[in-house]
């Protein structure tokens, strides 16, 4: 009776391991979809049989398939890729500010005012091209004030976008937290927290360049730039944006401080928040000013401002003595580099008479200065690298674009070798419904075996009570 009772011992827990394990495998189908969830491995295990004969049986022990190495490598990729397409979308916005077709603001109005000058120069004292000269100036400053309003609106956006993806890293952050809290409670490894910690490193990972270090009892560390401490067990160290003083020597326009207020910005090396602060710190104030820089367009606004306005001062509006000195066509606010595009306007005490056409010489000439201005078009500016306002602006609308192309270069090949990581990571932990399926096969083969086992034991047990003489 005792091998008999042993033999149905042995298969009872084959039968509890069997069905822990067929739960494991319905576990893994249900949650196949489920973000960051890595395929849960039943193994059966035979236990050793004691000498007293009444030992032995299975049992049932769950392997967690998920693969840290390819984990991490899937979250490098999530922030390049998640740079590069931020750097493309924050780029955008720059190429309808900078175009050279027939229809952007400031090469048309560069050019009808190249125009109206060749015009006036034809008949210098026509009032009508007089006043056509003043219209194509007023032309021009709307279209530099309105190419700064958009820059301005841009950096704007921009900024607040900062904001959305700080708060957005700290939120994450904060779920990595909660694991950590339900880890140092429970201490037992859990499928479904685990799927979540992986989906919020992904999701952290888009963002910024996070690196995680395993914790004490299975919580985990998380580090910004490999330096910063975002995560500690049951502690988050959120992340502030901060924009820094005008005044301050190099300052970038928008600064990342940590939770001691310790300047983090220059750790922030891939990922949307990295784009963004490129964008913001780098590129707008390079085109609209911002620390020591005076910005693209206000460079390109001054040049045309001032080299018109000193033509027309150092000409006169009479062809005989005493000779009256022209008035300048363009102002703007001199004190401030970074807003002459947005304050560039046509000098509002200027009359069509007090443009001057006449270069006094020797020798005279009627029409001498109104030919200069013309001629502009394509004069190099010194203020401008040796390049004519079209062509200095022109450049401008490359760099631009080059950067924007690169970025969408860069992000469609990023997000090749984001697919092949993600495509492994798959192989390594995620769920195959067609495995599970044959797996699961198996285990209702084994179920049912057990069962049989149970089954005979029992009638064996039954036919041996029957012998025993009442």
């Amino acid at each position: 009776m005792g091998s008999l009772f042993s033999a149905l011992n042995s298969a009872s827990s084959a039968l509890t391991a069997f069905e822990r394990a067929v739960d494991v495998t319905q576990e893994n189908v249900a949650n196949a979809n489920t973000p960051g969830y890595a395929a849960q491995d039943p193994t059966i295990e035979a236990l050793q049989f004691g000498p007293n004969g009444l030992s032995g049986g299975v049992v049932e022990e769950t392997q967690d398939s998920r693969n840290p190495q390819a984990d991490a490598a899937v979250q490098q990729q999530l922030s390049l890729v998640g740079q590069f397409q931020q750097l493309q979308t924050s780029l955008q916005p720059l190429e309808t500010v900078f175009d050279v077709s027939s229809s952007s603001p400031i090469p048309s109005a560069l050019t009808q005012l190249f125009q109206s000058f060749s015009q006036w120069s034809s008949q210098p004292s026509s009032a009508d091209y007089q006043t056509a000269v003043i219209d194509a100036a007023q032309q021009t400053a709307s279209a530099f004030q309105q190419a700064a309003a958009q820059l301005a609106s841009i950096q704007n956006s921009n900024a607040q976008d900062i904001q959305s993806a700080v708060a957005q890293i700290n939120q994450d952050a904060t779920e990595v937290q909660a694991y950590n809290v339900a880890m140092m409670h429970t201490g037992a490894p859990d499928a479904g927290l685990s799927a979540k910690l992986e989906s919020s490193l992904e999701n952290l990972s888009n963002y910024a360049n996070v690196q995680l270090l395993p914790g004490v009892g299975g919580t985990v560390t998380v580090l910004l730039g490999g330096q910063t401490p975002l995560v500690i067990g049951d502690q988050v160290d959120a992340l502030k944006v901060e924009p820094a003083a005008a005044a301050e020597s190099g300052a970038p326009n928008i600064a990342i401080l940590d939770s001691n207020g310790n300047d983090v910005t220059s750790q922030v090396t891939s990922g949307s928040l990295s784009a963004l602060l490129n964008v913001q710190n780098t590129v707008l104030p390079s085109l609209a000013g911002g620390g020591q820089q005076a910005g693209a367009l206000n460079t390109l606004a001054q040049s045309v401002a001032d080299t018109v306005n000193n033509l027309l001062e150092q000409g006169s509006t009479t062809s005989t003595q005493p000779y009256q000195a022209g008035t300048p066509l363009f102002t703007y606010t001199a004190n401030q580099a970074t807003g002459v595009a947005a304050s560039l306007a046509v000098n509002p005490a200027i009359t069509p008479s007090q443009l001057a056409a006449v270069q006094t010489g020797p020798p005279l000439v009627s029409n001498g200065v109104a030919l200069q201005l013309a001629a502009l078009d394509n004069a190099p500016q010194g203020a401008l690298n040796g390049q004519s306002f079209t062509q200095y602006f022109a450049t401008l609308v490359s760099q631009v674009g080059n950067a924007a192309g690169n970025a969408a270069t860069s992000a469609t090949a990023q997000q090749q070798v984001l697919t092949q990581a993600q495509t492994l990571q798959q192989q390594l932990s995620g769920v195959s419904l067609d495995d599970e399926a044959v797996q699961l096969v198996q285990l209702q083969s084994a179920y049912q075996a057990a069962s049989k086992v149970v089954t005979i034991v029992d009638q064996m047990t039954q036919d041996l009570m029957n012998m025993v003489p009442a």
